[in-house]
């Protein structure tokens, strides 16, 4: 089972979807759906909502498909590229970065980020401090406008990290780009698998596959405002770890129960119930605060009581986010715990 899930994690992570331009992500995860025998549905702002059971909804499991990315702003006359960021991304990872176009009809275009190298700099405080986005380009080998736009690049043409994929520690643990959140997709995606072979209960369970969450849970506000659900769990990753703001919280010792973050506090009772849950499951789940937010906060914001389970991982927002695969695998069954203990229609 887990490596099931490891390989659908892995091919959702090499499929590249920034912030808006979710499409090739969106299509793996309608296909995998409709596979299982589901009619899963696709809103005006692409987020993907499945009602396995049918009726009224008691409780929502939502992920997002979206990441850190890249829009490309203009083409200059020697065919370097100016772009802005999609999301959160730090400044100093920028330099040296590989990243890959998405082109109008879904293939891609190999780029660099270019940064002067020590050997032609005139002003040695350049190396004293990190460039910011906007004074960098990106090379993908065209030497004009017209040889970059023979390529396919247009403004509005987005990008993303390219993808490296490292198994470490013991073979338990793996790194990549892009776990947050094909973490939750992939999550979201076992738990329709189960639901579709009868072990575990659709009844009442809705599942939605949101867009934007990196640019302001734009998805998740939009689902919020159209369903109408008794409660909401986001899946997602955690940015671990700080003593001062994650406390004692570790990966490797399970999944987290966000229980407050910038823009979100869970209700005390909903976090009761998740842990009455996990421990009917045989799950140990830990707890912390957090930095940034995540999809729950807009539908706290949507009026529907909300939490978030967190996968811990380490270096969020890298091209080396560190992931536990007991964590996933803990946090799966934590979520077959919610949908069979949460009382459905007695949540108000």
């Amino acid at each position: 089972m887990g490596g099931n899930i490891i390989e659908d994690l892995k091919r959702l992570v090499f499929t590249p979807g920034p912030s808006g331009f979710e499409d090739l992500v969106r299509e793996l995860v309608v296909k995998r759906l409709e596979d299982l025998g589901f009619s899963p549905k696709v809103d005006e702002l692409g987020n993907v909502l499945l009602l396995p059971g049918g009726g009224s909804v008691e409780l929502l499991l939502a992920a997002h498909m979206d990441e850190l990315g890249f829009v490309i702003t203009g083409i200059s006359d020697d065919g370097l590229l100016s772009f802005r960021k999609l999301g959160g991304i730090d400044d100093r990872i920028l330099p040296g970065q590989h990243v890959m176009l998405i082109l109008d009809d879904g293939s891609l275009v190999d780029g660099v980020i270019g940064l002067t190298p020590p050997h032609l700099q005139l002003d040695r405080s350049e190396q004293d401090r990190a460039p910011r986005w906007y004074e960098l380009k990106i090379d993908v080998g065209a030497s004009s406008r017209e040889e970059a736009e023979a390529m396919g690049i247009r403004p509005l043409t987005p990008a993303v990290f390219k993808k490296h994929w490292s198994t470490l520690g013991q073979g338990n643990i793996v790194a990549s780009r892009g776990f947050d959140d094909r973490v939750g997709v992939a999550l979201l995606l076992e738990i329709a698998r189960k639901i579709s072979e009868g072990s575990v209960s659709g009844e009442g369970v809705a599942l939605a596959w949101t867009v934007q969450e990196e640019v302001g849970l734009r998805g998740a506000f939009y689902v919020g405002s159209k369903i109408n659900a008794s409660t909401v769990i986001a899946v997602d990753t955690m940015a671990c770890c700080h003593p001062a703001i994650t406390g004692s919280a570790k990966p490797g010792r399970g999944p987290i129960i966000r229980a407050l973050d910038n823009q979100h506090i869970t209700p005390r009772w909903l976090v009761k119930s998740i842990v009455q849950s996990a421990s009917n499951a045989g799950v140990k789940v830990q707890f912390a605060s957090a930095g940034g937010t995540t999809d729950a906060a807009a539908f706290q914001r949507a009026g529907i009581p909300s939490a978030a389970v967190g996968i811990p991982l380490k270096y969020t927002h890298t091209t080396a986010e560190m992931l536990h695969i007991r964590d996933a695998l803990e946090a799966l069954k934590l979520l077959e715990g919610v949908i069979d203990s949460i009382p459905k229609g007695a949540i108000a």
